[in-house]
């Protein structure tokens, strides 16, 4: 006698066995009494060993280096199984919520109901020769949660058929191939065959997605519409993300496309990125008279913050870079943040759900502002006060930064065990003031103090606030030894806030004009000798969670001004003089000196003058090594101190990137430079540049780039600053590097 469906489906959903769960009748199955729309269950009905778990408890994955033990494959097949009954309990549920759904459409779920039968009693088997029953780990309920809420067949079809099914075009044939790999062609038999079919459900469910969308939207647009948070796109792939499955179930390139560039979280509270390049200025006494609310500096280099982020963080922009341009960097291994786009420059949009941290450039009046109305989503509110304050505001003067520089620019740790006193996250020795040693006079050193290497005090530079102030000081530096002087403003960069004073220069008229502008807004102006540097390097510098660490030391390139050109990433002592190379690496307590003085000795003084003040965020301190007056070489190790990201962090996270045994170069490519190449526009010059060095990646599991030049910004949105990384086997290969 014929079944009718409705029944078949609930003894499906509420069957108290495994055989009511998974038996598929001998006889017809009609659809000719489909009954009354049911509401979904509070709670699945299971036998009592397969209860899904509300706790959150679950079990753990096991990692593909254990899938070599056959208990481990149990394990993970115990996982997969779990899914397969899902989907086979929300199919019965679809069934009898919607029973006025098209027949053909019921029909079809029926049919792939009972593969998804086949698929559990599978598992089911192999798992067990494996050693593990099912139900003897935790059972999620995820799955259930995510899509047992639908209200229409619709939420059906976007939610299990083309997000968890697509899914799985990626994981059984990754597991298939490693499953392979690992010695178990059964269970990788089994994958392969599940790939199959859900390629066939991923169809259907597209097939009805069509019909049902909303009219006139892409695939792509409605799929993302239809998707409600916490569930979204990046639920719909794996690891190992498979084009050809994808197409084979009917999916167009575009939709494609577009979902593999797709990035957000899928259960990591996330950190939100934005780039607010013009902290100092902001910082800066009057300094809403002085700075518009946005440049072109911050609209084209605005992506930058991505090298900076995680898996599943957010970057708010004004406009999203091409996703050619995303689909590029994907393919050299780089993730991609989800981007949250932002039409208003004063104002972040609304991210109305729970975030770990805000992490914009730097914290200072616009970031605040910026922020405002998203700061009570991040799990532990900070109050704007914290963020920023006339303490804060300290840290980016440069007055201040070489005050503090002369009374810990001297700094050391001496071997004397009785001042052998922790005071840093990583312990050790307190390092001991020695400013009233002058490295000029290295018999007047203490061998055990060792800073012979370290620049004089006499080089760190005083405020000038008038004029007759700065030729006092000029001819003060010129007493020393220093024919040459540089004027910075307290508030300022490199780009702008410098001006140089050679020997044989007058103090012209544009000049005089600069520094009354700054005597005007910032109330002084800070002079120091110029110096004859040979290198330049920046220490990366974190705080967090009350601890300061130092990241990494990167190398700078500047120009003969020192501004900054780039970032030489994995090759810190890479074609430098063998003179050099002996001052920066001679050994102390084991460790190469300069990077034992910033992890060592500058990293608990820049903890505890952080700590009095409560900032955390990022710090990078700028330094360089000079030759003095005797040919001597020195370390300035305080250049200046930015309580912010800067270039040399964003170089760091490139490095990761570098293949270990290549290098590569970090710059930025301004209008000007590019009017003087053969190209018309940025993206002629990178499409030229990409043709003639394109990338090459190694054959690690994830490949890194052995060598290629490519954009880190969109050359296609670029107006006067692009963004540029280059990778090479060697130094001397790299574009600009003498």
């Amino acid at each position: 006698m014929p079944i009718q469906l409705q029944e078949f489906a609930k003894q499906v959903l509420f069957g108290t066995t495994i055989e009511e769960k998974l038996s598929f009748p001998r006889e017809a199955i009609i659809d000719t009494k489909p009954g009354e729309a049911m509401r979904t269950p509070r709670t699945l009905t299971r036998p009592k060993h397969l209860m899904l778990r509300e706790d959150g408890v679950r079990a753990s994955h096991p990692s593909i280096a254990k899938l070599e033990s056959e208990k481990e494959r149990g394990r993970l097949l115990h996982f997969f199984g779990n899914h397969e009954l899902l989907a086979t309990e929300l199919m019965a549920l679809v069934l009898l919520k919607f029973p006025e759904a098209p027949a053909s459409f019921r029909r079809g779920v029926l049919e792939t109901l009972k593969e998804e039968q086949i698929h559990t009693r599978m598992y089911m088997h192999r798992m067990q020769q494996c050693g593990v029953e099912f139900g003897e780990l935790p059972l999620s309920d995820y799955f259930w949660k995510s899509v047992s809420s639908m209200e229409d067949p619709l939420d059906y079809v976007t939610r299990l058929s083309l997000t968890f099914e697509q899914a799985n075009l990626d994981y059984s044939r990754e597991y298939a191939k490693i499953f392979y790999g690992v010695g178990d062609p059964d269970t990788a038999k089994i994958l392969d065959k599940i790939y199959r079919d859900e390629i066939d459900h991923v169809g259907f469910g597209l097939k009805w997605f069509r019909k049902w969308k909303a009219y006139g939207k892409t695939d792509w647009e409605a799929y993302r519409e239809r998707l409600v948070f916490p569930l979204s796109p990046a639920r719909a792939k794996g690891n190992d993300f498979n084009q050809q499955g994808r197409q084979d179930a009917g999916l167009e390139l575009g939709f494609i496309n577009d979902l593999k560039i797709f990035q957000q979280s899928k259960g990591r509270t996330p950190s939100v990125y934005w780039f607010n390049p013009h902290a100092e200025q902001y910082a800066a006494p009057h300094s809403d008279q002085v700075i518009a609310t946005n440049s072109e500096l911050q609209t084209d280099l605005a992506y930058l913050p991505a090298y900076l982020s995680r898996k599943d963080d957010l970057l708010v922009m004004e406009e999203p870079p091409s996703p050619s341009f995303l689909q590029q960097l994907h393919s050299y291994g780089f993730h991609l943040p989800e981007i949250i786009q932002t039409r208003q420059n004063d104002k972040a949009p609304v991210i109305d759900r729970k975030l770990a941290d805000i992490r914009p450039w730097a914290w200072s009046p616009d970031s605040v502002s910026f922020f405002k109305d998203t700061l009570p989503f991040v799990t532990k509110p900070t109050q704007n006060k914290q963020l920023w304050n006339s303490e804060t505001r300290t840290l980016f003067s440069k007055t201040w930064c070489a005050q503090w520089a002369k009374q810990n620019g001297r700094a050391t740790v001496p071997s004397c065990p009785d001042t052998a006193l922790p005071s840093s996250n990583k312990g050790g020795p307190r390092p001991r003031l020695t400013a009233e040693y002058d490295a000029d006079r290295p018999e007047a050193v203490p061998p055990s103090l060792n800073i012979d290497w370290l620049a004089p005090i006499k080089v760190y530079g005083k405020p000038a606030k008038d004029l007759e102030t700065l030729k006092a000081l000029r001819a003060h530096y010129q007493s020393l030894g220093y024919s040459n002087i540089v004027c910075k403003a307290p508030f300022g960069t490199a780009a702008n806030g410098n001006r140089c004073i050679m020997e044989s220069d007058t103090i012209d008229e544009l000049t005089i004009k600069w520094l009354n502008v700054i005597w005007a807004t910032q109330g002084e102006v800070l002079i120091e000798p110029w110096l004859n540097r040979i290198f330049d390097c920046s220490a990366q510098y974190e705080r967090r969670d009350q601890q300061t660490n130092c990241i990494a030391l990167t190398r700078m390139l500047n120009n003969p001004r020192g501004q900054f050109r780039g970032i030489l990433t994995n090759g810190f002592c890479k074609g430098l003089s063998s003179e050099l190379v002996r001052f920066l690496m001679e050994r102390i307590e084991g460790r190469p000196r300069i990077y034992h003085y910033y992890e060592n000795v500058l990293t608990p003084l820049l903890n505890a003058t952080l700590s009095a003040i409560d900032y955390e965020g990022p710090i990078g301190v700028d330094a360089f090594v000079y030759r003095n007056n005797e040919d001597a070489l020195r370390l300035k190790p305080i250049v200046e101190i930015n309580p912010r990201y800067t270039m040399g962090r964003i170089g760091h996270e490139l490095s990761h990137r570098n293949a270990p045994s290549s290098v590569g170069l970090f710059e930025i490519l301004s209008k000007s430079q590019l009017k003087k190449s053969p190209y018309q526009s940025f993206s002629d010059y990178c499409a030229a540049l990409i043709m003639e060095q394109p990338v090459r990646l190694n054959s690690d599991h994830k490949p890194r780039i052995l060598t290629g030049s490519f954009p880190l910004t969109d050359p296609e949105a670029a107006r006067h600053f692009l963004a540029l990384y280059h990778v090479r086997a060697h130094v001397s290969e790299l574009p600009h590097i003498s």
